[in-house]
């Protein structure tokens, strides 16, 4: 069952969503798991039709793991924090901030690519 978030733009009053769901399709992925393990493993996917300030879709996002941060894997988008998320809240929370303020080439030293902002007019 997906979750909604509607993120409202007074400034431009119009509203935008980003979807949370758990991958529900075939995932093709490299991911190392514990063979016989008891673990159960959950991987989230955020999707938006919201587009950045120059109009382009912004991306599908995967996430395996708490560990696995908004910047490259390995860094919080809203702070310079290398620490897994605390809970699936505080990684929601991150990962729509930076569809949001998008982030520039390199943010914190994580090795990404520029993303721009979210366009709300």
């Amino acid at each position: 069952m997906a979750s909604s978030v509607q993120i409202y733009s007074n400034g431009n009053t119009s509203t935008k969503t980003v979807s949370v769901d758990f991958v529900g399709e075939i995932l093709a992925a490299n991911f190392a798991t514990n063979v016989g393990s008891t673990e159960v493993e959950y991987f989230f996917k955020f999707q938006t039709s919201a587009r950045d300030s120059a109009n382009v879709q912004l991306p599908v996002k995967l996430v395996l793991a708490l560990s696995d941060l908004a910047l490259n894997g390995n860094v919080q988008s809203a702070s310079n924090n290398s620490s897994s998320y605390g809970n699936v809240h505080s990684m929601v929370v991150d990962y729509i901030y930076d569809y949001i303020n998008g982030h520039i080439a390199n943010q914190y030293n994580s090795g990404v690519s520029a993303q721009l902002p979210m366009k709300f007019n």
